[in-house]
């Protein structure tokens, strides 16, 4: 019962290094010619298009 008092402090963990980085997740393609400047909202298809929202004419 004794080896509880012996042990040594834990220290902080440190991330394991598992080789090298993929690439991040995500989109890799810039959709914001694809957001309506008035209202914000983000259009299914790409300019030119009318948002769906306010009207707008997206035109990219």
């Amino acid at each position: 019962m004794g080896d509880e008092d012996e042990r040594e402090p834990a220290t902080a963990a440190e991330p394991a290094v598992t080789g090298a980085a993929g690439p991040e997740g995500g989109d890799s393609v810039c959709w914001l010619e694809r957001v309506c400047p008035e209202c914000g909202r983000l259009a299914d298809t790409a300019p030119p298009v009318r948002c769906t929202r306010c009207g707008t004419l997206l035109t990219g």
